[in-house]
């Protein structure tokens, strides 16, 4: 009896716990984090500030109109005498109006570079989201890891209790010493510590996942570790796909062509510029003599500011600085994602290869455990070859395990590297 409640000791808070999560499968994880992860939300935020800098650019090519009015309380003393001076109120209201005719294109290119800047924040929160996607994979992969490594370790605890129900069994027949009995209950003991740090690893899973997700409740995975198949890694077509679909390969696209708009805009600061102004007065006296005035005026205004104390040539320098170095940047970028391609490439092949060396080993290993527990019964085998058949079996296990958790993850990285993780695109 106290050997069972310590193995229900053991197993007991993973099943209370399954009991009050939300299970979830990998689809529906990633749909929550498109929904709540924090990353995503700040870049829509951010996505909210671009429109902003939109709308005011874009105001500079709209009128701008200007409502005004104002009262007055007026004496007129030309008469020269206080007594018979005129007193009378003044009201005036009016409006005025002023709209850019001709800025040689600063104005045009403005626009056109903060529609650029809104395409920039669309590359970015899908940066954010592939990203919240990559994360969710390797969370939610590390967690049926972590279940299955925590489940080696539970079946090597029960393993250990027949080895030790078994030596108790035969030193009542004679046939084992103390020695075997306590060997027994030392490797028992031996075997549980695996079991508590599995399942503290196993809260440290579930609780990033959570913080991935963004999420206050609990969670529970529901799928399998093992992939459901092993696809092939090609350099080649992985590099085109990323270079023409990373949001950060085509973010620098995008900031190579807001700096060259942003080039315009100075060239076009020493250059002539027209505008339309108008505006519309209403005044009223009254007063000994009342009066209604209306007065109008409109007219196009030319300005050259054909020497600016080589302001604008400074501008221009600047502007011209930032975008060569932009196009580096973009060279500089694509060198980068050539590289993470070709690592994300080597380390599927890698997984690959040991998936397929680790699965024939699984399979021998048990026939192997079976054939010396059978021997050790018929006292053909000693406990040693018992103890080695185990660890073999156990390590050929684990290994497998991380094989199949390292291409899970290894290729949804290589997904990554190749900008359509998260999308339905094809490499």
């Amino acid at each position: 009896m106290r050997k069972l409640l310590i193995i229900l000791a053991l197993m007991l808070p993973a099943a209370v716990f399954a009991q009050d999560a939300r299970v979830l499968t990998l689809d529906e994880a990633v749909a929550i984090a498109m929904e709540k992860n924090k990353s995503i939300e700040q870049a829509k935020e951010y996505m909210t500030y671009l429109q902003g800098i939109y709308v005011e650019e874009r105001s500079a090519a709209l009128p701008k109109a200007t409502l005004y009015g104002g009262v007055s309380r007026n004496r007129d003393a030309s008469t020269g005498s206080a007594v018979n001076s005129d007193v009378y109120n003044s009201y005036n209201a009016g409006v005025s109006v002023k709209q850019a005719l001709f800025t040689w294109g600063q104005v045009g290119a403005a626009i056109r570079a903060a529609k650029i800047g809104l395409r920039t924040g669309d590359e970015q929160l899908r940066l954010y989201r592939q990203a919240a996607v990559r994360d969710v994979n390797v969370a939610f992969t590390d967690i049926l890891l972590t279940k299955q490594l925590l489940f080696i370790a539970e079946e090597n605890v029960k393993q250990r209790q027949r080895h030790l129900d078994e030596a108790e069994k035969k030193y009542k027949l004679g046939t084992a010493t103390d020695y075997d009995v306590l060997s027994a209950r030392v490797a028992l003991k031996n075997a549980q510590p695996d079991v508590i740090s599995y399942r503290n690893s196993l809260t440290v899973a579930r609780d990033n996942l959570k913080f991935i997700l963004g999420v206050d409740y609990e969670v529970e995975v529901q799928g399998e570790l093992k992939p459901a198949d092993i696809k092939p890694a090609d350099y080649d077509s992985a590099l085109k796909s990323a270079l023409a679909n990373r949001p950060e390969i085509l973010d620098k696209k995008l900031m190579v062509d807001f700096n060259r708009e942003l080039v315009q805009v100075s060239k076009a600061g020493d250059k002539p510029r027209v505008d339309f102004s108008g505006s519309f007065d209403r005044i009223k006296l009254d007063g000994e003599d009342e009066k209604n005035l209306t007065n109008w005026s409109a007219g196009v205004n030319l300005s050259f500011p054909f020497f600016d104390g080589m302001a604008t040539k400074g501008k221009i320098i600047q502007a011209e600085s930032d975008l060569r170095r932009t196009k580096l940047q973009q060279l500089q970028a694509e060198d980068s994602v050539s590289l993470d391609v070709r690592q994300a490439v080597s380390r599927v092949k890698e997984a690959v290869e040991v998936i397929e060396a680790s699965e024939g080993t699984v399979s021998e290993a048990e026939k192997l455990l079976d054939m010396a527990e059978k021997g050790y019964r018929f006292g053909v085998k000693t406990k040693l070859d018992v103890d080695d058949a185990e660890y073999n079996l156990r390590s050929s296990r684990v290994r497998l395990a991380q094989a199949w958790r390292d291409y899970r993850v290894q290729y949804a990285n290589l997904l990554w590297s190749a900008g359509i993780i998260g999308e339905k695109k094809d490499m």
